[in-house]
């Protein structure tokens, strides 16, 4: 009788080793937690002079907290003192507090929406002068990548990119930008333009801010450039206003657009960048690969139908309106602390 109550309990005790363990297997499973098959990312925004840079950065976190992206570095091409010290708020909130950002020393500097609450989140960069210079930067992470294994997504002016091709071989590398470049990255993911042609409106101002840049990179890129000008009509900021927490920077400065303009939601161009750049098409979108891009260097661009090339564009597969609703609920995760 013993014996057999002994027995049970040692069963008992095993069956419920093995439902804990099938349980966090599934939890791991779910979350894609398999760090081994994360995307590793260089993020590059002109934050400063709209809000979706801020969304997007948010939902690179989330993937990051989910082990579907690595998280190399975060750099602005905007060289506002604000821009660095808003990315560092966010990282920081979001657990990495020692993600390295770089600033561009040559590009523009706009700002608007984050000088007013970036002193009400916690932070150690204090203004982008103190921050690395970007292109430095870049070499440092990149030479130290595996081959071929880099996405950088670009939602801002393509400054640093044509800053980073234009560099020459140093400590870190004995290859010029160009070179390194090629070894490196995977792909250019760039949110600029509206496809295939258009006049120049809203979704081309990342080309027109910096023109020069622009040109430079889509003649002399030596890799894939997917170009992503949708987002306009994906509306979102709405759920993350309302339940995020105040500890939360993100819905900060979203309320101050949101308060300015009168608006309640705002365009997700940066965030679909993001999406597509960590996921790849996955259920949402499809690519136009048939021709190339031209660009002047005033910023303006045309799309020339023809053979295939190393220059691609994206369009929906997935309603605009459903894809809200995905890149809402990446905005509305909490952090995984």
């Amino acid at each position: 009788m013993t014996v057999g109550y002994i027995d049970l309990r040692l069963i008992m005790s095993l069956s419920v080793i093995g439902l804990v363990g099938l349980s966090l297997t599934g939890c791991q499973c779910c979350e894609h937690s398999d760090s081994s098959q994360a995307v590793s990312i260089i993020f590059d925004t002109d934050i400063g002079t709209d809000v979706d840079d801020a969304g997007a950065l948010a939902i690179l976190h989330i993937m990051a907290d989910r082990g579907e992206a690595k998280i190399l570095a975060t750099m602005s091409a905007n060289q506002n003192r604000w821009c660095a010290p808003a990315i560092d708020v966010i990282n920081t909130y979001y657990g990495r507090p020692d993600l390295p950002i770089g600033s561009s020393k040559t590009g523009p500097d706009p700002e608007e929406w984050y000088h007013d609450s970036v002193s009400d989140f916690p932070h150690d960069l204090t203004s982008g002068e103190n921050a690395p210079d970007a292109v430095t930067l870049y070499r440092k992470i990149l030479a130290a990548q595996p081959d071929k294994s880099v996405i950088i997504v670009v939602v801002g002016w393509l400054t640093n990119m044509a800053d980073l091709l234009d560099s020459e071989p140093d400590q870190y590398s004995r290859f010029n930008g160009k070179e390194l470049v090629e070894a490196k990255v995977k792909e250019l993911v760039s949110m600029g333009g509206k496809w295939p042609n258009s006049p120049k409106v809203e979704g081309e101002y990342n080309f027109t801010m910096d023109g020069a840049a622009a040109h430079k990179v889509i003649r002399d890129w030596p890799g894939k450039i997917m170009f992503t000008g949708l987002g306009k009509d994906v509306m979102t900021g709405s759920r993350l206003v309302a339940q995020a927490p105040k500890e939360n920077p993100v819905p900060a400065f979203y309320r101050n657009f949101f308060e300015r303009y009168k608006v309640s939601e705002r365009s997700s161009w940066d965030l679909i960048a993001v999406l597509y750049a960590v996921r790849g098409l996955s259920d949402y979108f499809d690519e136009i690969s048939s021709g190339k891009c031209v660009a002047k260097e005033d910023g303006s661009n045309q799309w020339i139908s023809g053979s295939p090339s190393n220059h691609v564009y994206l369009v929906y597969k997935m309603p605009p309106t459903e894809l809200a609703a995905v890149i809402e609920d990446f905005l509305v995760t909490p952090p995984r602390r």
